[in-house]
Order: C-alpha cells, then structure tokens, then sequence
C-alpha cells in the first residue's frame, strides 16, 4: 500500500479501516483505477453491511452515497473489501494541475451480524441476523497518488 493515513480516534475499536490501495499505484489521466478498503475485526462477532463515502480530489462520487457492501468479515479477522472503480479525471473533475491525485476514503457505517444455517424446505440456508451498529464510525484514510 502506499503513503495511507489513518485518521482514528484514540480508543481501541472493534472494527478498523486499516488502510487503502489503489492499481496503478502511478496511474495518468483519464485511467481506471480499482479501488480497494482493508477493514480489520478485532470485535469478538461477525461484522457485514459496510457504508463508505469517497472522495476524488475533493469530489464526493455519488455512487456510494445509498450503497451497503454486505460482505461478512469474521471476528479476528482483516480482509479487503472491493469498492468501485473510478477514473482519474472525467467530466466536471479534470487531472489536477499538480499532478497529484487525492484519493480519500471514509468507513461510514457497518453492523455486527449473526450468521446461521437454518433449514428451510429439506435445504441449508445460511442466514444474517444483524445485532447493532458498529461504534466508533466514521473513520478515514486517505491516500496520494503522483500521476505520470
């Protein structure tokens, strides 16, 4: 991962946003870029149900504004959790004249979930209950990129 900063309060936290990564790590204008969040369970139950905000160069990218990422972490365990891709530049948010590319991102929200099999119609379903919302959210990182 490159240059990331973590902006997290003092207090051990159940569930962390570890860091970010972006491919290309040297992207130019107008690339794609995949964007990645490491989210970290030190809690003692499931975790699911992530809410992000980022930002590109100061502009918010609308797509993650009502978009949860149920993806099941474990209790113990750290995992990367796939987020959209985005371009460099694009209308209405061109290349920044100084070359650098700031990319921000911020863990608004997520919920402790139970995860059962149930048996329903002589099959195994696997069910989430969510228990709660996580505390100490939000959480950002933040990551620069030099563009070529």
């Amino acid at each position: 991962m490159l240059s990331v900063t973590a902006v997290v309060a003092e207090d051990q936290q159940d569930v962390v946003l570890t860091g970010i990564e972006v491919s290309p790590a040297a992207p130019s204008a107008e690339t794609l870029c995949k964007l990645t969040a490491t989210i970290e369970n030190t809690g003692n139950r499931a975790v699911y149900s992530f809410g992000f905000d980022v930002e590109v160069n100061g502009h918010s990218l609308p797509v993650y504004e009502k978009q949860l990422f149920l993806q099941v972490i474990e209790a113990g365990q750290s995992e990367e959790v796939a987020l959209y891709n985005f371009w460099t530049s694009e209308t209405g948010r061109p290349a920044p004249a100084d070359g650098k590319l700031e990319v921000l991102v911020r863990l608004r929200e997520a919920r402790w979930v139970e995860v059962s099999d149930v048996e329903e119609d002589g099959e195994t379903v696997e069910v989430w209950t969510p228990v709660g919302d996580v505390s100490g959210l939000p959480q950002t990182v933040e990551l620069t990129l030099e563009l070529k």
